[in-house]
């Protein structure tokens, strides 16, 4: 029990900051999702990348767009946690 303590205490700052970047308000989740769209469409009909570095970059952008879409999956519209009743202003 000691052991899982001093470790909480270590990743206190950084549970912290994540806990601020996932107050993600709904339009910067559009934002990232459209810009990442473009950006699948663009890296698989343009030639600027080799097969195989257009694949990772694939991977990668698939990455983003499943990380902001969990981490805005827990947020109103607004920024609010999702535990909270959304009331539309």
């Amino acid at each position: 029990m000691l052991r899982e303590l001093q470790i909480w205490w270590r990743l206190r700052p950084t549970i912290k900051a994540i806990k601020e970047v996932s107050k993600m308000k709904f339009s910067v989740n559009a934002l990232v999702q459209l810009l990442m769209l473009a950006a699948q469409g663009i890296n698989q009909t343009a030639d600027l990348l080799p097969p195989r570095a257009r694949f990772w970059a694939t991977v990668a952008m698939a990455a983003v767009q499943g990380l902001v879409g969990v981490l805005a999956h827990f947020v109103n519209p607004d920024g609010t946690p999702a535990e909270v009743a959304y009331q539309k202003r």
